[in-house]
Order: C-alpha cells, then sequence, then structure tokens
C-alpha cells in the first residue's frame, strides 16, 4: 500500500458560494396624515374626506394644511355598514321532539 509522506500534501482552499444580493424588502407606504381644512378642527373631523396634502400644499382656496396624527385619519376610510345583517337571534330557543325508545330489532 502507500507509505506516509514525511509533509502532508495541502488541499485546495474552499471557494465560498457565492452572495446574492436581493434587493431590500420596500419600506411600508407611509400614510398621509396632513389634510387640508378651514381649521385644524375641520380638518381633522373631515380627514376622510378632506383634500390631502401630504407636502404641506394643494389645498382649496381659504383653507390650510394640518398635520392631523389621530389614528382614525391614517387608517384608510371606513367602509359603508353592511346591508345584509344576518340571521336574527330567536327569543327563545326551539325545542327539539323528545326521542322516541330506541329501536328493537328483531333476530330471526
Amino acid at each position: 500500500g502507500p507509505q506516509p509522506t514525511d509533509s502532508p500534501t495541502l488541499s485546495p482552499k474552499p471557494t465560498f458560494a457565492p452572495v446574492i444580493k436581493t434587493a431590500e424588502p420596500s419600506k411600508a407606504p407611509t400614510p398621509n396624515t396632513f389634510f387640508c381644512g378651514e381649521t385644524y378642527q375641520d380638518a381633522e373631523q373631515n380627514c376622510f374626506t378632506a383634500t390631502p396634502c401630504p407636502n404641506g400644499v394643494g389645498c382649496p382656496a381659504g383653507e390650510s394644511c394640518y398635520g392631523i396624527a389621530i389614528p382614525k385619519c391614517v387608517s384608510s376610510a371606513p367602509t359603508a355598514a353592511p346591508t345584509d345583517s344576518g340571521p336574527q337571534p330567536t327569543d327563545s330557543p326551539t325545542l327539539s321532539p323528545k326521542p322516541t325508545f330506541a329501536p328493537v330489532i328483531k333476530t330471526a
């Protein structure tokens, strides 16, 4: 068989796997918190229908841009109430008929 040598032989160094750089995840859209109104209260109360002014400009004449930070103005507008309310509970439970006696199996 092969005899051991005096010095070890060097294996080639392993190469590292290539690093594939993926794109950074996109940031969630920043909700607009700036709305037009004649007053701060007007802009806050009507933030769903008020003109958004994310850059501080673009309000109709007579209105200013206000930063509204309350949560209801940051989320999307509420949708209309559902039209079908579904089955309504009855006043009292309905009673099922009592069970009959267990069947009698006749054997031949």
